[in-house]
């Protein structure tokens, strides 16, 4: 029942202002939701950083992405409290845990497109020769990519903090105005 409560929310219009709210106040979107148990329930893969689509695109590249995020939803799962911590590439990502009534309904991740150190001329290298990728491709999309400072971080999970205290009353709201004749 609650898994669907989540879904109705992940499909409306909600959901978007959501996004854009997250867009506006920290340059990112929510790439995936998925169960306490791991299964997917919505992947936005048009919203990946540009770097992030042409690494992804390559086998390893995907399996490293991947194995990133499983790693942010372990620890979200395993705290009950957004993470945020720096995938292989040296993207800043996070995961965030959905509740209702303190149950965990599922998690959501994302990247910010800031990078823990500067994505210098080596860095691009190594992400070439592990992906098998063009690396002035790859120095391409990263040129825009800026660092972000520690105090910018703790800022960053601050926020996401905030959001994920948000989405608890929301979820209340809309299980109440489809099910009006229960209660939680």
């Amino acid at each position: 029942m609650n898994i669907d409560i989540l879904k109705e929310l992940l499909f409306s219009s909600d959901w978007q202002d959501i996004q854009d709210m997250l867009n506006e106040t920290m340059r990112t979107k929510i790439l995936w939701v998925v169960t306490p148990l791991g299964a997917s329930i919505l992947k936005s893969e048009e919203n990946y950083h540009q770097l992030c689509q042409l690494i992804r695109d390559s086998k390893e590249g995907l399996r490293r992405c991947q194995n990133s995020h499983h790693g942010r939803f372990q620890e979200a799962k395993r705290t009950g409290r957004p993470v945020l911590s720096v995938c292989y590439c040296g993207l800043m990502c996070f995961a965030v845990p959905i509740k209702l009534d303190g149950n965990l309904l599922g998690i959501a991740g994302g990247n910010i497109p800031q990078s823990e150190f500067p994505m210098t001329v080596e860095k691009c290298a190594e992400i070439s020769v592990a992906c098998g990728l063009d690396v002035k491709e790859i120095m391409e999309y990263a040129k825009g990519i800026k660092h972000i400072s520690k105090s910018e971080q703790k800022q960053a999970l601050n926020q996401l903090s905030i959001f994920a205290g948000m989405l608890p009353p929301l979820l209340k709201w809309m299980y109440k105005a489809l099910t009006p004749n229960l209660t939680l």
